[in-house]
């Protein structure tokens, strides 16, 4: 199929989805940030507190906000496929869609940079996602290291979904976001795809929001070891779905791409468990998770975690 070549991001063509579970009161200033910067923006929550919905309620009125409340927890997957689907249904009007977590500070110049980064590129025409470089907020680390000066983008493998422009007609011919993994990998599947598909992967060089990780905590050994006393340490159930999704794409893709299967193999069954052995609380629970996630993977079981 011969490729198309979007037209260049602009605040016009850009529909911004935020995925909302349980959101902190910062959320509004958050919105405030990139609101001005694209032209309508989207909030799915999956089944947050009543407080929370009467305050996501009132910022999408205060904002110009469009919002769908789900029953229940859908995982992010399905709700960002719920984004792009409201999306698709107004007639072609937006080529780019951004997505975001709920917890993401962008700067002022993000999409101006994602713009320049697409505007730059000699391959247009094949540019299927573009991300954001990012400052984590607890350690201060930069997500991707510059190794061109003089470009304004660089090409990569895989890119975490928040900060991300999105095409809308790459989006349709791909597919949907993999539900089935509920959340952990969803990003980095549909990357892979992109690349299978024959479509590029590419990173604005600048960075454009403060993003947390999340679930850090201070340890005197990892500080001894490392020489920085700040740790992951992801509660159980992200352990699971870590461990079961990473499982799943490397069974799937290890003939394809046999050196990211091995690198991910390496992290998942021994980087991740000796960090839990040394440096997380509750290591048995999270051992137990990493098991059942290694067993479901091999049943092939995927969804929520029941």
């Amino acid at each position: 199929m011969d490729k198309i070549k979007e037209l260049s991001p602009s605040r016009n063509n850009i529909f911004g989805v935020m995925v909302t579970y349980h959101p902190d009161d910062k959320l509004r200033d958050r919105i405030e940030k990139i609101r001005p910067q694209v032209d309508k923006l989207l909030i799915v929550d999956n089944n947050s507190s009543t407080d929370c919905i009467a305050m996501i309620r009132r910022i999408a009125k205060d904002l110009n906000v469009v919002v769908i409340e789900n029953d229940s927890n859908l995982g992010i997957a399905k709700a960002l496929n719920q984004g792009f689907e409201y999306i698709k249904s107004l007639d072609n009007r937006y080529s780019w869609v951004l997505t975001l977590d709920q917890d993401s500070y962008c700067y002022s110049s993000l999409i101006q940079q994602l713009k320049s980064a697409y505007d730059d590129c000699p391959f247009q025409e094949e540019i299927g996602i573009i991300g954001t470089n990012y400052q984590e907020k607890t350690t201060g680390r930069i997500l991707h290291k510059r190794i061109n000066e003089k470009e304004n983008w660089e090409e990569v493998e895989n890119l975490p979904t928040s900060g991300c422009i999105t095409s809308l007609n790459v989006f349709s011919e791909i597919g949907d976001f993999r539900s089935d993994f509920f959340i952990d990998y969803v990003d980095t599947e549909y990357c892979m795809r992109l690349r299978n598909g024959g479509y590029r992967v590419l990173i604005s060089s600048k960075i454009g929001m403060v993003h947390p990780l999340g679930y850090y905590r201070a340890s005197k050994l990892h500080n001894w070891l490392l020489g920085n006393s700040m740790i992951t340490n992801y509660p159980p159930l992200r352990h699971y779905y870590w461990t079961r999704n990473g499982v799943t794409l490397i069974w799937e893709n290890f003939r394809r791409d046999i050196s990211w299967s091995l690198n991910e193999a390496y992290y998942i069954f021994f980087r991740r468990i000796i960090t839990v052995l040394l440096f997380e609380d509750k290591k048995i629970i999270k051992i137990r998770n990493i098991a059942l996630g290694i067993w479901h993977a091999i049943l092939s079981r995927k969804g929520i975690k029941k």
